[in-house]
């Protein structure tokens, strides 16, 4: 569906491009067998290996239950394993595989190419601005509640 300009309410456009986004990111994704949730999952285990799915839900902020999904689905490609703690076997931490780090590159090039098309005919100076003011608006909703704000 192409962009449709409509009243300039700022979460009528933010809702429409990040469903846009998402629909676009998807459809590049699919024939590696990723999700567009699973990227920001995939960058956490490369940052740091072995963490917990407790550890890895809270820094995503996202629940247990949606990440459990998530590591199923990504362990049947397999793109992670899990591990049972040595300390605590009621733990999982987990892994990303030789695949899924293979991924990682092709991962890295297809946000490249989507930000690149996204801000096409962009000066750099735009995109300085641009980045800046959506930091800001990030900063504005998170003070509304500071306990829950993202640390993005």
């Amino acid at each position: 569906m192409p962009f449709r300009r409509g009243p300039d309410h700022i979460t009528r456009i933010f809702r429409h491009l990040t469903r846009q986004h998402q629909k676009q990111l998807h459809a590049q994704l699919q024939d590696y067998d990723l999700y567009p949730g699973q990227p920001p999952l995939m960058f956490a285990l490369e940052r740091g290996p072995g963490r917990s799915q407790n550890e890895l839900a809270q820094e995503l902020d996202i629940k247990a239950a949606t990440l459990t999904v998530m590591l199923n689905r990504m362990e049947k490609n397999g793109i992670v394993r899990r591990e049972a703690d040595q300390r605590d076997q009621r733990v999982s931490r987990i892994f990303m595989t030789d695949k899924g780090k293979a991924m990682l590159g092709k991962l890295r090039e297809t946000l490249h190419l989507l930000e690149e098309q996204s801000l096409q005919g962009f000066s750099e100076e735009e995109k300085q601005i641009l980045k800046g003011m959506l930091h800001r608006i990030g900063d504005n909703i998170n003070a509304m509640n500071p306990a829950e704000g993202n640390q993005d």
